[in-house]
């Protein structure tokens, strides 16, 4: 017997789809706060501008507020040590975080440690992603770092999870496009990792098959067209649905690959993500007839092929289909087109190897890779 319960309630815009007209009322639950002494987390670049202030302004006067902005990426645990201070000097009862992974995770970290260490905290915790990417709003874990060892610890507790996520397209509209773009790749790596991780099912298929079409009909329409507040709200509904599915599934060598070249040699994370996706589809599809069969149904219901065409042939349109969409939305191949040296790359895989066969994320895979699987798969996107 299996048992799957999700806490987070989703507000939306309502966005007609068949036009580029939207009513944005997610925010306006903010309205709905009254008598509450409120904790905001923010991206620090957030701190001064209309953008936030349009939130703040949105919450009643008798209301009050601290802002809390010392979120820098990878939250460091000094940081998250002081924002629990903050917090509990000012009784706050209410958490909202407006921001990126990152910003979410301090917000999860300072959650968790002010309930856990101290027996006090708010009573209610509202995310509002800024990028279209982490599906942090919907995850039960968060990633802390300790800035004296440089080793980062992830958090998984239930209790991580935000009560409320408000999914506007208000902050998302002004992303850069290289931030939309790798953003939105780390959308369809959650959502093709989640469907043939080991504890995918039913459930999640649905959403990360549904993530999946969102970003491939979506993502480079946000790239060239940023203020397209349809295509915007369509990749935040995918971004949350890859969310959700990866948080139950589990992800995938994608994953505990991409963390080290981020760590390494500081690649986006979106953007290792998007290098190393077709590869790794291959890699599954040839050691996981579960996986093969789950690609080759994805690339028929992305209308990429038909099922008259032979398994390598669907495979190879999926493939292309995912490089293809990097291509478009302007993504560096391979690390050399990225900037890195080859000899200090190629030096480097002993290292990256090992920590990826320790990350929390190689052990969703659908099949087990050994050290070899893992270099061979570095060494295609030399």
């Amino acid at each position: 017997m299996e048992s799957w319960t999700f806490k987070t309630q989703i507000f939306t815009e309502s966005v007609n789809h068949s036009t580029t007209d939207s009513k944005l009322d997610a925010l306006d639950r903010l309205r709905l706060l009254s008598g509450e002494r409120i904790f905001i987390v923010c991206d620090p670049f957030l701190v001064g501008t209309p953008a936030l202030q349009t939130v703040i302004d949105l919450i009643s006067t008798d209301n009050t507020y601290i802002v809390y902005s010392d979120v820098v990426p990878d939250p460091p645990i000094d940081s998250i040590v002081k924002g629990v201070s903050v917090l509990k000097k000012a009784e706050s009862t209410i958490l909202i975080v407006i921001g990126g992974g990152s910003a979410i995770d301090m917000a999860k970290g300072i959650n968790y440690f002010c309930k856990t260490l101290y027996h006090v905290g708010v009573r209610r915790f509202i995310a509002i992603p800024t990028t279209s990417g982490t599906g942090s709003e919907v995850t039960s874990f968060a990633v802390i770092t300790d800035t004296k060892t440089g080793i980062k610890y992830p958090l998984v507790d239930d209790s991580l999870l935000p009560d409320e996520a408000i999914l506007t397209t208000f902050f998302v509209k002004s992303a850069p496009e290289k931030v939309t773009a790798y953003s939105g790749m780390d959308v369809l790596v959650h959502a093709l990792e989640a469907l043939v991780a080991k504890d995918a099912n039913n459930f999640t298929d649905a959403l990360a098959e549904k993530a999946i079409e969102l970003v491939v009909n979506n993502l480079p329409i946000c790239v060239t067209d940023g203020k397209n507040e349809r295509a915007r709200a369509a990749m935040h509904e995918a971004s949350c649905m890859a969310g959700i599915a990866f948080n139950q599934a589990g992800l995938g060598i994608t994953h505990a690959l991409s963390h080290q070249l981020g760590g390494q040699f500081h690649v986006p994370h979106g953007l290792a993500n998007a290098m190393l996706l077709p590869y790794v589809i291959m890699y599954n599809a040839v050691n996981s007839k579960i996986a093969k069969s789950k690609y080759i149904l994805i690339a028929q219901k992305l209308s990429l092929t038909d099922a008259n065409d032979d398994e390598s042939s669907q495979l190879s349109a999926l493939v292309k289909c995912a490089q293809s969409l990097a291509r478009q939305v302007g993504c560096a191949m391979t690390m050399k087109e990225f900037g890195i040296n080859e000899i200090d790359y190629k030096n480097a895989f002993p290292v990256l190897v090992q920590q990826a066969m320790s990350d929390r994320t190689y052990a969703g895979n659908p099949y087990e890779a050994t050290k070899e699987d893992l270099t061979r798969i570095l060494t295609c996107i030399i």
